[in-house]
């Protein structure tokens, strides 16, 4: 077995990990910071969490690209394209949803985040299953 492969499985499950507990509990929870609090709640968020996940999502993307490069099965490919839908939404919804956020608190950028997150945890779900299958093929 490929140790991209490996790498791969452990940095998707940290993800699905984070992504979980980042939609049932980080994220909902925003909407009870209180008016006075919420914009500065919002950037230390997106502050504290970056470098939590970006290596994380960086050593994702560059061993499912390895993957592709070295084992190019269907499920490698699939995986890959889940990861360029995930950074897309993150790209397109949320990272502008966070923005919105950090300027004080407004229901509708929530439900924007909300939902895309919701898509990121689906993706990234079905990132695992993928990942896992990979390692016990």
């Amino acid at each position: 077995m490929s140790p991209w492969i490996l790498v791969h499985l452990v940095a998707t499950l940290i993800m699905v990990g984070i992504i979980w507990m980042v939609h049932w509990v980080h994220y909902p929870l925003m909407a009870h910071t209180g008016p006075t609090q919420s914009a500065m709640y919002q950037r230390q968020h997106v502050r504290r969490m970056g470098p939590l996940v970006i290596p994380v999502m960086l050593t994702e993307l560059i061993s499912s690209v390895a993957i592709c490069m070295n084992h190019p099965t269907p499920s490698a490919w699939t995986a890959l394209a889940l990861l360029i839908a995930i950074w897309a939404v993150t790209g397109l919804s949320s990272v502008p949803a966070h923005e919105e956020l950090s300027r004080g608190f407004h229901e509708a950028s929530h439900r924007k985040l909300m939902t895309s997150n919701a898509i990121r945890t689906a993706l990234w779900t079905a990132r695992g299953v993928l990942a896992a299958a990979m390692v016990m093929a």
